[in-house]
């Protein structure tokens, strides 16, 4: 476990402001938000923005004196006990400590890990500014490879000057996930959500993940239920999740009553009767929704489980965003390896 965190003896006042490089502003790219919560959720589709000329203080790990000023890792999750992290993230997550001073606003990127399937990354904010009980981030974690992303984040106040967030992503790959990607995130600015006020900023995060070590058990197993097929592929076990991929048919008098249609997994038990939250990844539909790929992570499954009961849920919809109708799937028993 990471219980320690060295800090360079770094005085940030006596770095020279840097340009921003022509190639780091055109990779900054804006993001379309999927659906508007005080817990974000998102998905990505690439677009280059121009961006004017700004300078940025910057530094590799935080000073002595800013970093007394930060929760360490392990506090960070303490105030996320609602979001589902796994029990392992600590010991698994690589140490990044990296801080970004702009227009009074200290953000540093605490740490972050990379399964494969999902990036997580914990952060924490200090300002004099209130920015209010769940800020949000207008920027999101972009991965250099992917071609397109989907994910969670989510801002608390911890107390008059710090804040602190964690942002949960799925990158989606051509072909297999690399073993290592280069994460970067350019956030333009904080909005304090009760008075929609925006503090901007110039802040610039880059570095590297490498994948965790996984094993994929192919399953195959097969649903079919009012007009729905749904197909269990694999699970993939990481020391952090065992993440889930399945594909689903829709037919096409289903599609001409609903335009959209998904099922996600809503409850996964397994033989021991542990109940396990689950973290939709979002995925990619073909033919105008007739086929669907998906995957969704169980975090800190039980290493003792022998089977896992799945509950699919469908969602229909006529249009985005509009009103839902949801019916529930037959339970689904999977056995591990």
């Amino acid at each position: 476990m990471n219980q320690e965190r060295k800090w360079l003896d770094l005085n940030i006042n006596e770095i020279e402001p840097k340009p921003l490089s022509t190639e780091r502003k055109s990779a900054i790219k804006t993001h379309v938000l999927s659906r508007s919560k005080v817990r974000k959720r998102f998905s990505v589709h690439y677009v280059a923005v121009a961006v004017l000329g700004v300078s940025v203080v910057t530094a590799s790990f935080l000073t002595p004196a800013i970093a007394n000023q930060f929760p360490i890792i392990q506090s960070i999750l303490s105030y996320f006990e609602d979001e589902a992290l796994p029990d392992t993230y600590v010991d698994l997550s690589t140490v990044v400590n990296e801080v970004q001073t702009s227009n009074g606003i200290d953000v540093m990127i605490e740490s972050a890990v990379y399964d494969g399937t999902n990036v997580i990354v914990t952060y924490a904010i200090q300002t004099e500014e209130e920015l209010g009980e769940n800020p949000r981030s207008n920027g999101y974690l972009q991965v250099e490879q992917a071609n397109g992303i989907g994910g969670s984040g989510s801002i608390k106040k911890v107390n008059e000057t710090t804040y602190v967030g964690i942002e949960k992503v799925t990158p989606h790959f051509k072909g297999d996930s690399p073993e290592e990607i280069l994460i970067q995130w350019q956030p333009r600015s904080f909005i304090n959500t009760h008075t929609d006020k925006q503090f901007d900023g110039s802040w610039s995060f880059e570095f590297t993940l490498a994948q965790l070590s996984t094993d994929v058990q192919l399953l195959n197993q097969t649903m079919e239920q009012n007009g729905i097929k749904l197909v269990i592929k694999s699970l993939e076990h990481s020391e952090m999740a065992a993440v889930l991929e399945y594909e689903f048919y829709v037919d096409q008098s289903i599609l001409q009553a609903w335009k959209f249609v998904s099922v996600e997994m809503m409850e996964v038990k397994d033989n021991l009767g542990n109940v396990y939250e689950v973290d939709g990844n979002g995925g990619i539909s073909y033919d105008d929704g007739a086929m669907s790929e998906s995957r969704a992570t169980i975090y800190s499954l039980d290493p003792n489980a022998t089977s896992l009961t799945l509950t699919p849920q469908v969602y229909y919809s006529k249009e985005s965003g509009g009103a839902l109708e949801i019916v529930k799937m037959a339970p689904m028993t999977i056995h591990l390896d």
